[in-house]
C-alpha cells in the first residue's frame, strides 16, 4: 500500500469517532449426546479462526450450512413454536441438511430484564403485550400446548434454552444474531435500528444485551458464535452527523472495534461476526485495507478533510480477538446499489465487497468493474442472508443460482432469509404469511416442496460435503 498504515486502538478509537411433513430423523442419525460434547466430542469448541477458515479446537476447517430464525418481533419469542415444538422445528431443519441457524433477537429482550431487576419477561407477559390480550392468551396456551414442560410463566431465555438443547441433540449450531434494539421487523433507514444512537439504538444497552447473550453463549457449546449488528444503514432521521457519529467507516470501526472488546471481556472464546454497511453489502474498507478517512461508501457522510488527516487503517492482527472475528455479508435482489441480474458481475461484487478476504481469485468480470482489489488479510467470511420467494421461480433466478455457485465453489458458508412460514405480529399485522420462507404457514412441512428437494438440500448437501 502506498500509505502508511495506523493501528486503530479499541478504546482510541471509540472516543476518537464515539405443505410436506418430513419423516422424523432417526435418534441415532441426529443425537449428539452432552456427555459426548464433555467428552472432547462434537462441536469441539471454542472455535477460532485461521486464515480464510473457521476452525475447531482440532483444527479442522468448519463450514455452515442453514437458515434464519426470526426471533426479533414485538414477541421477543422465535417464531412457529404455536404450531410446532422446538424439537419439531429442528427435525425440519436437520432434515434439509442444514448444520447452522442464525437466531434473530431484539436488544429490547435484555432491557426488558434489566427493567425487571434481572427476572426473565414470562411467555404470556410477552404475547400480551405484543400481541393483545385476546391473541396473547390465545397463543401462549398453543405454545405451551406445543412445548412439552413450558407454562405460561417460562421465560424468553428458557426458550433460548431448550432451542439450544435440543439443537445441540441433532448436530446444529446456534448463532444469535441482533437484528434490532427495539423489536420489530426488520429494516428501513427510518426504523431508529439504523445506525449507532439512533433512536432505538443506544450504544451502552447494545453493549449490556451483546455482554448478556455472550455470558448465555458459555452454558452451550454449540453456541460457538454471535453477531454485533444485522445490516447497519444510513439513519436518516437522526440529527446532523459530527466528526464522532456520521454515517462513516471510521464510526463504524470504533464502535464496533468497543463492542466485540465488551464481549471478549466476558466471553473471550466466542466468534463474534462482524456485518456490514448499506445493509451489510459493503465490508470493502476494511478488507481492502483503505484509508478509513477517505474510502467510499454509499450514501455515506463525508469527512472533509479526510485527505488532510493522517490515514488510519484498520488493523485486525493488532486486536486480542483477531482470530475470533468473522466478516458476514448479505445480498438480495432488492439493493439500491448493486447490480444483481448477471453472475459475472455479481461475483465481482462480492469479491470487491469483502469476499477478497477468503483470498480466492479475482473474478473474471473484475476488468469490468475494474474494483477487486486483494485483501490485506485472510479473514473468513460469510453469507449470512439472502432469499427470494419459495415457488418455481427460484430455479431460473440469476442471482440465487449464482450465490449458489459462488458458496459451493469457494466453500462460503450460508444462512438463508428464512424459516418463518408466518408471523405471530410483523409491520402490525398479526397471522401474517411469507412467501419467502422456507416452511409452511402451519410450520409442519415446506411452502415448496419441490424446493426442498431441487434446491436446498443438494445446496446443503455441497457446502458439507
Amino acid at each position: 500500500m502506498g500509505s502508511p498504515r495506523f493501528v486503530l486502538a479499541a478504546a482510541a478509537a471509540f472516543q476518537a469517532v464515539a405443505g410436506h411433513v418430513a419423516s422424523p430423523i432417526e435418534a441415532s442419525e441426529r443425537v449428539f449426546s452432552r456427555q459426548a460434547v464433555a467428552n472432547g466430542s462434537w462441536p469441539y469448541g471454542p472455535f477460532s479462526t485461521k486464515d480464510r477458515d473457521i476452525v475447531d479446537s482440532r483444527g479442522e476447517a468448519v463450514t455452515w450450512a442453514g437458515v434464519n430464525w426470526p426471533g426479533s418481533g414485538e414477541t421477543m419469542v422465535p417464531e412457529g413454536v404455536e404450531w410446532s415444538s422446538v424439537e419439531d422445528i429442528l427435525d425440519l431443519t436437520k432434515s434439509v441438511g442444514f448444520n447452522f441457524i442464525r437466531l434473530t433477537y431484539a436488544i429490547e429482550m435484555v432491557d426488558q430484564i434489566y427493567e425487571r431487576n434481572g427476572s426473565d419477561v414470562p411467555l404470556e407477559v410477552a404475547m400480551i403485550t405484543g400481541l393483545g390480550y385476546e391473541n396473547g392468551t390465545k397463543v401462549t396456551n398453543e405454545i405451551v400446548a406445543k412445548n412439552k414442560g413450558w407454562t405460561k410463566d417460562t421465560g424468553r431465555f428458557e426458550v433460548w434454552d431448550r432451542i439450544a438443547e435440543a439443537a445441540l441433540e441433532r448436530g446444529l449450531y446456534i448463532h444469535p444474531d441482533v437484528h434490532v434494539g427495539k423489536a420489530q421487523w426488520c429494516c428501513n433507514n427510518t426504523d431508529g435500528n439504523a445506525w449507532f444512537d439512533d433512536y432505538n439504538f443506544p450504544v451502552k444497552n447494545w453493549h449490556r444485551g451483546l455482554q448478556y447473550v455472550a455470558n448465555w453463549a458459555k452454558k452451550h457449546p454449540n453456541v460457538v458464535s454471535m453477531s454485533l449488528r444485522n445490516e447497519l444503514r444510513r439513519a436518516i432521521n437522526t440529527t446532523a452527523p459530527t466528526s464522532t457519529t456520521g454515517y462513516n467507516w471510521l464510526t463504524f470501526v470504533g464502535n464496533y472495534t468497543a463492542a466485540t472488546d465488551a464481549i471478549y471481556s466476558v466471553n473471550p472464546d466466542i466468534l463474534v461476526t462482524w456485518s456490514g454497511l448499506q445493509y451489510d453489502q459493503d465490508l470493502s474498507a476494511l478488507t481492502s485495507g483503505l484509508n478509513l478517512n477517505t474510502a467510499p461508501l454509499y450514501k455515506g457522510d463525508a469527512i472533509r478533510d479526510g485527505y488532510r488527516r493522517k490515514p488510519v487503517v484498520f488493523d485486525l492482527g493488532s486486536h486480542p480477538w483477531a482470530d475470533k472475528v468473522v466478516y458476514e455479508l448479505h445480498l438480495y435482489s432488492m439493493s439500491e446499489n448493486l447490480d444483481t441480474g448477471n453472475c459475472p458481475i455479481i461475483e465481482a461484487e462480492l469479491y470487491q465487497s469483502g469476499f477478497n478476504a477468503l483470498g480466492i481469485n479475482a473474478p473474471a468480470a473484475c476488468n469490468i468493474t475494474k474494483d477487486c482489489p486483494k485483501a490485506v488479510r485472510q479473514t473468513p467470511v460469510i453469507l449470512s442472508e439472502f432469499g427470494s420467494a419459495q415457488d418455481s421461480s427460484i430455479f431460473n433466478d440469476t442471482l440465487q443460482g449464482c450465490l449458489k455457485q459462488f458458496t459451493t465453489k469457494n466453500n462460503v458458508s450460508w444462512a438463508v432469509w428464512s424459516l418463518a412460514g408466518s408471523y405471530r405480529i410483523r409491520s402490525g399485522g398479526q397471522g401474517v404469511s411469507d412467501t419467502w420462507a422456507l416452511t409452511n404457514y402451519e410450520w409442519d412441512g415446506w411452502q415448496f416442496e419441490e424446493g426442498i428437494e431441487k434446491w436446498w438440500k443438494p445446496w446443503a448437501k455441497a457446502s458439507l460435503s
